[in-house]
């Protein structure tokens, strides 16, 4: 909790030192900043969008159902006629996956790692589709803010989000972007259910 009073504590202070007309129109940031206890006090949420992903030799698109709770994230890829592709099931006792025939098998990074071809920063993940930095890596802030958009890195990889809206009076992201040495990863939230 202190770190994230720190957080706030400095992004605070950079926008003080802003023209007036840069802080209101950073209020979005500000606020979902501020709301980060709030953030962090959702215990059960889902979201419902569509994921993309792009490295250098190719690229896919899916759905995305992810639901959290205390115990663990479950995540649902399917096509856009709803068919599965995969489902995700991750929490601290490990990763499992279902096969084709929809039969949970624990997996490790590695094959995980394989069948992707990258490592989902998983650490991290829960904490950056909320709009807020992850607690567990150090956090670097982008230089180059821009009004409505959260930028910064964390693990290597770069983090903006951006399109926040209001739900349950929490101020939530409905695009997340990520990328590292040229793997991109954008999640547009079509709804979240808190």
């Amino acid at each position: 909790m202190i770190r994230y009073f720190l957080l706030v504590l400095l992004v605070t202070q950079l926008l003080a030192c802003s023209s007036v007309g840069s802080i209101k129109s950073d209020a979005t940031i500000t606020q979902s900043l501020l709301n980060t206890e709030k953030v962090l006090a959702i215990k059960h949420w889902q979201l419902l969008g569509r994921l993309s992903v792009r490295n250098h030799r190719e690229s896919w698109l899916t759905k995305l159902e992810w639901k959290h709770d205390a115990l663990a994230d479950d995540l649902t890829l399917s096509t856009s006629l709803g068919g599965v592709v995969a489902r995700l099931v991750y929490s601290n006792a490990g990763i499992a996956m279902s096969d084709a025939k929809g039969v949970m098998q624990r997996i490790s990074d590695e094959d995980l790692q394989s069948s992707l071809g990258y490592l989902p920063p998983w650490a991290h993940l829960k904490y950056w589709v909320r709009g807020i930095p992850s607690p567990k890596a150090q956090l670097l802030m982008s230089e180059e803010q821009e009004a409505g958009v959260i930028l910064f890195n964390q693990d290597g990889w770069d983090v903006r989000l951006g399109d926040f809206e209001k739900v349950g009076g929490i101020a939530l992201p409905s695009k997340i972007y990520l990328s590292k040495e040229g793997l991109k990863i954008k999640l547009v939230v079509d709804e979240w259910l808190v």
